[in-house]
């Protein structure tokens, strides 16, 4: 969906902190989710076509439906990355850059 300035908008799915931060930063669409909340938060997002780019918490991505994390799989829009929380980056990472990378042709993240 675009913006009044005919940009993308930027929707982020996670913790208090995350949002916190995203919502200091300028990001207005912010959703402070956990689990099945964030899920379909997420699912709803991407089938509604409320935003160019979704930034979600790593640790939501092994929580999602599989049939959620298909669809990740084979759509370009939204773009969907996943951000490591105050904990650190996890071991789904890679597997999400992938994904990434096969939306977008490239590699976005070295």
């Amino acid at each position: 969906m675009m913006n009044e300035q005919g940009l993308e908008s930027i929707a982020v799915i996670g913790d208090e902190e995350t949002c916190t931060g995203f919502r200091l930063a300028g990001v207005k669409t912010v959703f402070a989710l956990k689990g099945t909340d964030a899920s379909k938060k997420l699912e709803e997002i991407v089938d509604a076509g409320l935003a160019g780019v979704v930034i979600i918490n790593e640790k939501i991505v092994p929580e999602l439906d599989w049939r959620l994390r298909k669809k990740m799989e084979r759509i370009a829009k939204p773009v969907i990355i996943a951000v490591p929380d105050k904990g650190g980056p996890s071991a789904e990472v890679e597997s999400l850059k992938s994904m990434i990378a096969k939306a977008l042709g490239f590699e976005l993240l070295k």
